[in-house]
């Protein structure tokens, strides 16, 4: 279990002037990414994060030391059900084609059902900087989850690609960015949209296209899912 997920089972600071129940880390993360989306990282400060949650500034420092651990925090802990989602994969035994085309419509179905105020988080600049490490960090290991998959793909001989990791890259961003568009998706459209872009993808690295429907057949067979977490959705 995660130091983030440990931190979210007991109380911090003193019980709120309304009498509601103390802060949760669950509850902090909600509230700051719709604060960011609505002011950006920079105008994003702990006094108004503590305003709005009627809670002491201190509160939150009892949990964050900083701005950017918080947002640091916020970006692991958002992809804490996806590598979850990876690791479980890895184990099952099926194609890699056919786990990349199941990841592909996992992560697509996730970022749908996600709050969008959180998608601010992952388009903010402020985290190329130094101090993001942790952040990139997990970006690059979700990267590196797609990389593994095609460049085993490649040494079965069902996809091509000149190099795995750009291919890995240009699959990523755009899952990665399915979180704006799914905005403008009706509910009982996601499965469909997901399923499309799993195979747009898929029809650019197969060796031979027409395996496509047999690949889709053994990804939809695979019994594994990214959870997405209620605070999210």
């Amino acid at each position: 279990m995660s130091q983030l997920k440990k931190k979210e089972k007991r109380p911090v600071g003193r019980p709120r002037a309304d009498g509601r129940a103390h802060l949760t880390t669950e509850e902090l993360l909600k509230v700051t990414a719709k604060l960011i989306a609505k002011n950006g990282y920079t105008g994003t400060s702990f006094r108004m994060i503590a305003k709005e949650l009627n809670v002491t500034i201190a509160s939150i420092f009892h949990l964050y030391p900083s701005k950017e651990a918080l947002l640091n925090a916020m970006i692991v802990h958002a992809a804490e059900s996806s590598m979850e989602f990876h690791d479980r994969i890895r184990a099952v035994s099926a194609p890699p084609a056919a786990k990349l085309f199941k990841s592909i419509v996992e992560e697509f179905r996730a970022l749908a059902s996600v709050d969008h105020d959180y998608a601010a988080i992952f388009y903010l600049p402020e985290l190329q900087r130094p101090e993001f490490k942790p952040a990139q960090d997990v970006r690059a290991k979700m990267v590196g989850n797609y990389t593994d998959l095609i460049r085993k793909g490649i040494e079965s001989g069902d996809l091509i690609a000149e190099d795995a990791g750009w291919c890995a890259e240009q699959v990523f961003q755009l899952t990665e960015t399915n979180i704006i568009a799914s905005a403008r998706i009706a509910h009982d459209m996601i499965e469909q949209r997901a399923l499309e872009t799993a195979r747009f993808c898929l029809r650019g690295i197969l060796k031979d296209p027409q395996d496509l429907p047999d690949i889709e057949s053994a990804a939809i067979g695979i019994d594994a899912s990214i959870k997405v977490d209620p605070y999210r959705v």
